[in-house]
């Protein structure tokens, strides 16, 4: 990504609430003084317009700094009540607002900028009227009918700007929703052969001398195939579906790993019935068997479990294998975990993420965190 991409973006991300913010601090600078001296700069002008003096002495000396005073006043306002309320407010509110792909999103973030600009608009007016000599006294202003109209017209600029970006935005974040979703399960289509001929060729290799557990494969194999198979056709499962999935597929393991693999699986009963996209925790359990426990000789535990946590579902692969600092580092990955972010954000918005944290006592725990939708109680 470009410089000037980075930059746009971070502008761009300002106008949502989220808590976690993945922006440098230098693309915030520049991001805020970027949006302060281009309000200044464009209100200064129109002021200049209508009072016929643009360019001139008076204009550079009087209007000019008092509309960028107050244009850094209405963005500082606005910054940090975003960023107040992205803080204070509790997380599952923010999913909430997130989760909004209408016309409730237009409505609540024009309402949100405008009520801040209006303050931002008051605290400059205040400072203003203490260093440059204003025509009426601020509580006058506040009363003058001209005052007003004048800001409703920028009113209603600002929320015809913001319609139409918010129009444009869901509609572009639709589209990426299906692009993305559609490129990940042909990887997945992609990825799910290679699984299946090699689980097959171990079945065949057990066949001469071990036929008991060869058979015991091929009926772990068939539960496996059972259980994915409709989940790749459709576009959403169910966490049961999801968990069902995981037991196969871990049950394959364990006939090839045998007592060096244990495994543990909590799904509470009340969560089952909750819808996500296919194949979302199964590269995590991978990651787990093969860059976690399979390299220590002892082998180690693998446990998938989900909870709620503060209005959002935690879905966490933990294993006490070789760590994040393992010799291997985890390689190989990088790719699967980018995947899995991507359709997060796809389906899910940006209130949803993976973390890949160190597991205390030792191993590696991958947190899925998504927002649960309104009516799960």
């Amino acid at each position: 990504m470009s410089f000037f991409d980075e930059l746009l973006e971070a502008m761009g991300r300002h106008r949502r609430l989220r808590k976690h913010r993945t922006d440098s601090p230098l693309m915030l600078t520049l991001a805020f003084v970027l949006m302060s001296a281009g309000f200044g700069l464009f209100f200064a002008v129109v002021a200049g317009v209508q009072a016929g003096n643009l360019g001139t002495l008076s204009w550079w000396q009087d209007q000019l700094p008092a509309n960028a005073l107050i244009s850094l006043c209405v963005v500082s306002v606005t910054w940090l009540g975003y960023r107040l309320l992205e803080h204070f407010v509790p997380e599952a509110w923010l999913d909430r607002v997130n989760g909004w792909h209408d016309w409730r999103t237009w409505v609540f973030y024009t309402s949100l900028s405008i009520g801040l600009a209006l303050a931002g608009v008051v605290l400059g007016l205040a400072i203003v009227g203490r260093i440059w000599t204003l025509e009426l006294p601020m509580t006058e202003l506040l009363r003058d009918a001209s005052f007003w109209r004048q800001f409703m017209l920028v009113s209603a600029v600002i929320s015809l700007g913001m319609s139409l970006y918010y129009r444009n935005k869901l509609r572009a974040e639709r589209l990426q929703s299906s692009v993305t979703e559609a490129q990940l399960r042909l990887l997945q289509g992609q990825i799910e052969p290679h699984f299946m001929f090699n689980t097959l060729a171990n079945v065949q290799s057990l066949i001469d001398f071990d036929p008991e557990r060869a058979k015991q494969m091929l009926e772990r194999f068939t539960d496996y195939l059972r259980a994915g198979l409709g989940q790749l056709r459709g576009e959403s499962g169910t966490l049961a579906q999801e968990f069902e999935m995981l037991e196969a597929y871990l049950g394959l393991m364990q006939l090839r790993m045998g007592e060096r693999l244990k495994v543990e699986l909590r799904l509470p009963a009340e969560l089952s019935g909750i819808e996500l996209p296919p194949l979302l925790a199964q590269p995590l359990v991978e990651n787990a068997v093969h860059h976690g426990i399979e390299p220590q000789i002892a082998g180690g535990t693998v446990s998938v479990c989900a909870r709620r946590v503060d209005g959002r579902l935690w879905i966490e692969v933990a294993d006490d294998g070789q760590g994040l600092d393992g010799p291997k580092h985890r390689a190989g990955n990088g790719m699967a975990l980018g995947n899995i972010r991507a359709r997060l954000e796809a389906r899910f918005g940006p209130s949803a993420r993976l973390e890949l944290l160190p597991r205390d006592g030792g191993g590696t725990l991958a947190r899925l965190q998504i927002p649960l939708p309104a009516n799960i109680p």
